[in-house]
This record gives structure tokens, C-alpha cells and sequence, in this order.
């Protein structure tokens, strides 16, 4: 090389050009602060804290470093500023639940996702699935190819599939009499896993007929749900994430195990289906290869694993947790104990019909407080509406917003379902709040956002409801007779933070029984 280009290399690569670099970009940064924070900006005139305005460094520090803690955070803005606030440079959070079928509209008008919220999970497969797509129409096509499987009617033809690994489940519970306690959310994680991979792929994960209950889908992903907002605020990691698969490895069991699941369990369970698409064990995904409604680029195996895994964490965490919900409050208060199996009577553990269930109003009004306490997920969602301004007006008239196109805004369960005007005493659980003369109140009910609303509603709802309502009547019947909490209480269930499922202070809920 000779000495002028040897030259040239050095004063490029100097430390004062490396300076200067960094001075160059903590200048931009500062003058786009700047700029967020004036007068100049598209949401300057609605209120909210201006450090959380200025920059996405004041939501990373809640929820990245502090861990989960935004939700909080964005709660005490409210209670400050009012029903629309401003939480970030480019993003608006309302806690009006009247206004939740604006935010969350039907199909007639076009709602995209954010990419901001999306990077929480967005590496790798999962990346490119329905649920993380952006773009409305997008997601449409890539939804459509998928939700016949997901209807009402379909999920009651599975019905008495439901119906025998509840009852597998329930009998390898009261075989455990006389031995030591364990978590009886893992055990729910178990049913849930095997159910939705049985119908999916045509095939149980085989958590449910295993000597224990652990490890499960659940304990894999725990790792999953550690690395949500790290990922959401750090590009350079979820580049990295694309190519975790060559370092699983390295990283531990937790990230090796979800990881294998990701890249080789899954891609081999669809392989199999379509090799079995002629039969009844195909299932989903040989469904929707023969009927060819997607384009070639959608039916990518990359593409198809990262619905797969979504199937399987979104199908198998939010149901579990609402069953160990449920059956903390049964063993802890025996007066919604009771008052559930008087709603039961007339009917055989042997023959539980989902549509049935669901005429018991008691039960009804059970499980929609437990999704109140615990809904899928407990980070807020936002939607865009690309082509209509939004109005909003407060419930005293007295205030007014007009929301510009094109603005994220979104809402959070955990403070949608706190509304101690709609809940009173939400800290309770309290399954008469759901009654009114002994009849479901359905209007209430329409305030939950446990399973999202509108277009981007939650595909699986009607296949989790069949899991809750058959899986509670029967703990109800056969299990919680014989069964008491073991060094468990309320905190085990009480809500911390989120890494987008609820977090107590100790983790992830837990609730521990023993079988007698």
C-alpha cells in the first residue's frame, strides 16, 4: 500500500474522526428532540410528560432497563394529564374504554399495527407472521388463509378433542395424590400446548402424557418473553436474533430449547402434516398448502414456522393463565366455590358440552373475570388509522381531541380493567360484577380486551373459550375437591410488571396445589 492511501486510511479511521462521528449523531439526536418536544410536531398540543415526548430513551428506561414497568408508568399520565396522552415522540395512549371500538375497529375500517410495538417479538420467523404483520390488507390475506380454522364452528367439531386431554389432564392431577406439590400453571401449559399442536399439526407435543409436567412450551419461552423490550429497543439485537439459530448453542437451555423448537420441532411438524394432508391428521397447515390461497411467497417453510410458534405460545400461556387464575380463587374462596357448583348441577363430569357451559351464567361470569384479572397480554397495543381522523370526546363532553391520521394510539388491559368506574374494586375478584338479576351482563363484558378487538382480534378466542369452559367444570367437579393451595397467596397472582404476559414480583404467575 503506498504512503498516500496509507495516509488516507488513517485519517479516516482516526480517533477525532470517530469523534466527530459521535458528536454528529448526539447533535442529531439532539435537535430531533428538540423538534419532538416544539411546536412544530404533528402531536406538540396533546398533554403528557415532555421527557417522555422528547425521546423513546424514557419508555426504554421503564421497560427495558427497569424491566416491564412503562404500563405503570403510563397509568400515572393519566391520572394526571387525562384520558389521551402523549407516551413517547410518535404515539398517543387513551384509558377510556368507551372509546375502545374507535381504536380497535372492525373490518370496514382499515387498522395497521405499529412497527415499535412489533419489534418486541420481531426476529426471526416470527417476524413475518400474520400477527406481527404491519400493513391491514396485508395482514387480511395473511389472516383469511388462517381464521376458518379458528371459527366457532369449526372449534365445535374439536370439541371432544378438547374433551379428552382435559380429562387426560385431570387424571394424571388426581394421580398425584399424597405427593409433593407442584405449580398448577404448568400443568395448564401442558393441556393447552398439547391441544393446540394437536390440532395445528395433527399431532400432541406430548406434555400432558410426560412423568411430570415440566419442562413445557412455557418454560422454553420463558426466555422469549426476557428479551421482549430489549428487543423493541435495541436494533442491533434483533439483527442478531436472525441469526441465533447458529449460536443457540451458546446461550443457554432456555434460549438452545426455544430456539430448536423454532427452527427445527415446528418446521419438522409441518413437514409431516403435508406429507399427511389426505387425512384428518394434517390439520391446519396441510389445509392451507392444498387449498393454495396464499401466494408462493407466503408458503415459505421460514414463513409457516413462524406461524406455527405463534400458534403455540399464543395458544398455550394467555389460557394457562387464566385456569390458575381461576383455580386460586376456587381453593381460596369457597363461597365462589359453591356458588359455581350450584350454577353446575344436572351435570356429568362424563358428557361436558361446551355450548352447555356456556348457558351456566355463574360460569360465564367466572371466566370473564378471570380474563379481566388476567387478559392474553398486559403490554398496551396500538393501532393506526391510516385514513380517518379519530374524535374523541371525554365522557363529561368537557374535553375534545381530534387524533391526526396516521397516529398510533392504543390502549392496556391492565388499566382498561381496573376502570373503577366500569369495575369497582378491581383489585377483587368479584365474578357476581359480571351478573345482573342472575343473568350474564353482556354489555359489560364488551369492555374487556382481553383478546384484542376488531380486525386484530385474537384468532384463537373461540378455541380458548371451549379450553376454559370444559377445563374449569371439570376441576370444578373432580379436582378441586381434593385439592389445597401450598405455600401460595394473592402476590403469586398479583400484577408487577409485564414482558408482554403478567409478571409478579416473583416472575411468572404461580400457583401451587396439592392433590389429597
Amino acid at each position: 500500500m503506498d504512503p498516500e492511501t496509507t495516509s488516507f486510511l488513517r485519517g479516516v479511521f482516526s480517533w477525532n474522526s470517530a469523534l466527530t462521528l459521535v458528536g454528529v449523531w448526539f447533535g442529531y439526536r439532539l435537535l430531533l428532540a428538540l423538534y419532538n418536544i416544539s411546536p412544530f410536531h404533528p402531536l406538540a398540543r396533546f398533554p403528557g410528560p415532555k421527557i417522555a415526548a422528547a425521546s423513546y430513551l424514557y419508555e426504554a428506561w421503564h421497560d427495558w432497563i427497569l424491566v416491564g414497568r412503562y404500563g405503570h408508568k403510563i397509568r400515572e399520565m393519566h391520572e394526571r394529564y387525562g384520558p389521551i396522552v402523549r407516551i413517547n415522540p410518535d404515539e398517543l395512549h387513551c384509558n377510556d374504554p368507551l372509546f375502545v371500538d374507535e381504536i380497535y375497529a372492525g373490518p370496514g375500517r382499515p387498522r395497521d399495527k405499529w412497527q415499535h410495538q412489533l419489534n418486541t417479538g420481531g426476529a426471526g420467523p416470527v417476524s413475518v407472521t400474520g400477527f406481527s404483520t404491519v400493513n391491514h390488507d396485508l395482514h387480511r390475506l395473511r389472516r383469511g388463509a388462517l381464521s376458518r380454522f379458528f371459527s366457532r364452528q369449526q372449534t365445535l367439531k374439536l370439541e371432544s378433542e378438547v374433551f379428552d386431554f382435559a380429562n387426560l389432564t385431570i387424571d394424571k392431577l388426581l394421580k398425584s395424590a399424597g405427593k409433593q406439590p407442584f405449580d398448577i400453571k404448568e400443568t395448564f401449559n401442558c393441556f393447552t400446548a398439547d391441544v393446540i399442536s394437536q390440532y395445528a399439526f395433527g399431532e400432541p407435543m406430548g406434555f400432558v402424557s410426560q412423568e411430570g409436567w415440566e419442562p413445557n412450551l412455557a418454560t422454553w419461552a420463558k426466555s422469549f418473553f426476557k428479551s421482549a423490550y430489549m428487543m423493541r429497543h435495541n436494533a442491533p439485537a434483533r439483527k442478531m436474533a436472525n441469526v441465533l439459530p447458529m449460536f443457540a448453542d451458546y446461550l443457554g437451555e432456555d434460549v438452545k430449547a426455544v430456539m430448536r423448537q423454532m427452527n427445527v420441532v415446528i418446521p419438522g411438524y409441518i413437514r409431516q402434516a403435508l406429507k399427511e394432508e389426505g387425512n384428518s391428521r394434517g390439520r391446519v397447515f396441510a389445509e392451507v398448502v392444498k387449498e393454495g390461497k396464499l401466494p408462493e411467497e407466503e408458503m415459505t417453510m421460514y414463513r409457516l414456522s413462524g406461524e406455527g410458534f405463534n400458534f403455540l405460545l399464543a395458544g398455550t400461556e394467555t389460557t394457562a393463565a387464566s385456569l390458575t387464575v381461576i383455580t386460586y380463587h376456587l381453593l381460596a374462596q369457597p363461597a365462589i366455590y359453591n356458588c359455581l357448583m350450584t350454577d353446575l348441577e344436572g351435570l356429568a363430569p362424563s358428557n361436558l358440552k361446551w355450548t352447555e357451559l356456556e348457558q351456566r351464567p355463574y360460569l360465564w361470569a367466572l371466566i370473564q373475570e378471570s380474563l379481566r384479572m388476567m387478559p392474553g397480554v398486559s403490554h398496551r397495543s396500538a393501532r393506526i388509522a391510516r385514513h380517518e381522523d379519530l374524535v374523541y370526546t371525554s365522557q363529561d363532553g368537557n374535553t375534545e381531541w381530534v387524533i391526526p391520521r396516521g397516529t398510533p394510539i392504543g390502549m392496556t388491559s391492565m388499566i382498561n380493567h381496573w376502570d373503577t368506574g366500569l369495575f369497582p374494586n378491581p383489585n377483587e375478584f368479584i365474578p357476581d360484577r359480571f351478573l345482573e338479576d342472575g343473568k350474564p351482563n353482556y354489555k359489560l363484558a364488551k369492555y374487556l380486551i382481553a383478546f384484542g378487538k376488531g380486525s386484530r382480534s385474537c384468532i384463537g378466542e373461540n378455541l380458548a373459550y371451549c379450553e376454559l369452559y370444559i377445563m374449569t367444570a371439570l376441576m370444578a367437579m373432580r379436582v378441586i375437591p381434593r385439592a389445597k393451595l401450598y405455600d401460595t397467596t394473592i402476590e403469586d397472582l398479583t400484577y408487577d410488571h409485564d414482558l408482554i404476559v403478567v409478571q409478579t414480583k416473583k416472575g411468572s404467575i404461580s400457583v401451587k396445589v396439592k392433590i389429597e
